[in-house]
């Protein structure tokens, strides 16, 4: 580009994702003398959330919210053993680097981190602008983007428009249109006076709606249940208190303010997400997989090319999940029953609610204690082998060595809801609270596989579990404890919508070979290119200048949604700033 000329980018979303691309940005500019001068470069930074944390790390938000993971794992940045493939910035800092003190195996307020996001936006776009660039924060939502003559149309809800040359989408978290038994929850909501929350980030429910000593029925039990739980009872006023000398599970008593709702919840393992260990570290020290290893892979491909994860992979994950089990439990002891730990109550019936309630109570001080125990739980340590096998997964899926029905029908179908089930869960804290809430009677436990129905003729919606015997909860409210569906086709975004229709982008698809009814399967995320990852229009040719970073590189990788480690692979754990480098670099190399 000539001298003459100025070149525009914009960054469309300005959380995590949005600030780890411009701190790429930033140490490309710094450590590249080859990148033409940086004064040619215009970023528009668009996205009516605070920059820096987005919605979902919000620093306005309650500090009841827990991050989680601890302290020491997530960065926006790479430092550490990251920074010997990927070249650090001036301001490249960690979430724990940024807090400057010794305790990292806390689990923080979500507030927290979005401060350290908040600093670390401010403090890059500080930097380029001394190095030049052009940084225009933009609190919008972008609505369009449409072929222009030199690159693209930038539309904004606030009716403005720009020329732009090259644009990175760094979306994050979409509301998604409803569909299926959502839909028909919403129209039951509307057509009889009742009240439905659809699947939301935590941060965008006004929870005070609920009313006091309402009964509301909760669908789904990972971890935006907690989030529900803490915001009605602690953050009603009400207290837990510490039970001194209490074992696990016991060591907090709940006394209600008495403006809390009742909350019956229901998810097919009847049960909520289990407690992290309280060992330290994302993968604690001494998990080791000595099955699962790159070269058993290797020889797994060089006979069969890309792999069956059930017939191939599942059956080295479990190996180390055994050997992981037997090494602390002794060597006498019998198989861990991985599904059945994943589902206890599947094969039980139970005589009515309340003995529910009671063998939900046991569950929840088991959990506690075995998460106590830290490296000396033979359980979950053996969960995190196979949390450990997970990272290693997500870059064998990334480079395609998985085969593609496998991973839609296996991988994604039963392992991941798997994994995040028992190795993905809250601190303990979160168990011990919601040990002292159920105890207090203010949540309740609904049972395996529940169904929830609309009762037209009671005008209220209905939920039981065939396991437990008894009548059915009613309620006039109904909550989706859970995420919107990370899908671009169902996607309620205008942005979304028009660069499908203008043939710029569209959906990623599975290409299934290895079955008779050969085709392609719809992917979650964009069809996007290999690093840097543009994205793929509807001619099937890359839309240049167009990127996507984040959730929406879904059909390309797998846990998307989670942090870079700090220190991290940037090839496993640190893959999103690996993306974001990636994506910095070919936006430079267009000046």
């Amino acid at each position: 580009m000539s001298n003459q000329q100025e070149f525009v980018l914009t960054v469309i979303g300005a959380g995590p994702r949005g600030t780890s691309f411009l701190e790429r940005l930033l140490a490309h500019l710094e450590n590249n003398d080859d990148v033409a001068s940086a004064a040619q470069l215009r970023v528009l930074v668009v996205d009516p959330a605070p920059h820096g944390p987005g919605r979902v790390w919000n620093p306005e938000q309650s500090d009841l919210y827990l991050m989680n993971t601890p302290a020491s794992f997530p960065t926006a940045a790479p430092v550490g053993s990251t920074q010997e493939q990927l070249r650090p910035s001036s301001v490249s800092r960690s979430f724990a680097q940024w807090r400057g003190d010794a305790e990292t195996t806390d689990y923080p307020a979500r507030r927290d981190y979005g401060n350290y996001l908040t600093w670390l936006h401010e403090a890059v776009v500080q930097q380029l602008r001394n190095r030049g660039v052009v940084v225009e924060p933009i609190f919008s939502y972008a609505t369009g983007l449409q072929r222009a003559a030199g690159g693209y149309q930038l539309q904004l809800q606030n009716g403005a428009r720009h020329e732009v040359h090259a644009a990175v989408l760094c979306l994050g978290h979409i509301p998604a249109r409803l569909t299926g038994a959502a839909q028909e929850f919403q129209e039951a909501a509307e057509r009889l006076n009742l009240h439905y929350i659809p699947p939301s980030i935590p941060t965008d429910v006004d929870y005070s709606a609920i009313d006091a000593e309402q009964t509301v029925l909760v669908r789904g039990m990972g971890l935006n249940f907690f989030d529900l739980m803490i915001q009605v009872s602690q953050g009603r006023g009400g207290r837990f208190e510490p039970v001194p000398d209490a074992p696990a599970g016991q060591k907090l008593r709940y006394q209600p303010s008495g403006t809390e709702p009742k909350l019956v919840a229901g998810s097919r393992r009847g049960t909520p997400y289990r407690a992290k260990t309280a060992a330290a570290g994302f993968v604690p020290e001494g998990i080791q997989l000595r099955h699962f290893t790159k070269d058993a892979v290797a020889r797994l491909m060089e006979v069969h090319g890309p792999l069956d994860f059930a017939e191939y992979l599942w059956p080295l994950i479990e190996a180390d999940v055994q050997d992981t089990y037997r090494r602390i439990a002794g060597d006498g002891a019998p198989r861990f029953d991985i599904r059945s730990y994943a589902r206890p109550f599947d094969t039980s019936s139970f005589s009515s609610s309340a003995e529910y309630q009671q063998a939900m109570l046991g569950w929840l001080q088991e959990d506690a204690a075995a998460s106590a125990a830290g490296t000396g739980s033979p359980e979950k340590m053996a969960l995190n082998a196979m949390h450990a096998a997970r990272l290693q997964l997500k870059a064998l899926i990334t480079a395609g060595h998985i085969d593609p029905l496998s991973r839609i029908t296996q991988v994604e179908a039963w392992f991941e809801s798997l994994v995040e089930g028992l190795a993905s869960g809250p601190p303990v804290q979160r168990i011990e609270e919601l040990a002292a809430l159920a105890r207090a009677g203010i949540v309740e436990f609904l049972g395996p596989h529940p169904a929830f129905t609309v009762d037209e003729e009671a005008s209220c919606f209905a939920a039981d579990s065939p396991h437990v015997q008894g009548e059915p909860y009613r309620a006039a409210w109904l909550l989706e404890a859970m995420m919107p569906p990370n899908r671009v086709s169902v996607a309620d975004s205008l942005l979304i919508h028009q660069l499908f229709e203008e043939g710029l982008a569209r959906p990623g698809q599975a290409h299934i070979t290895s079955t008779g009814d050969d085709g392609p399967r719809p992917g979650k995320g964009f069809d996007v290119t290999d690093q840097p990852h543009q994205l793929i229009g509807a001619d099937g040719r890359p839309s240049e200048g167009l990127y996507a970073l984040g959730l929406q590189l879904s059909s390309a990788q797998w846990g998307t949604a989670i942090a870079a480690e700090a220190g991290g692979d940037p090839a496993t754990t640190a893959r999103s700033l690996a993306d974001a480098d990636a994506a910095a670099a070919d936006v430079l190399g267009s000046l």
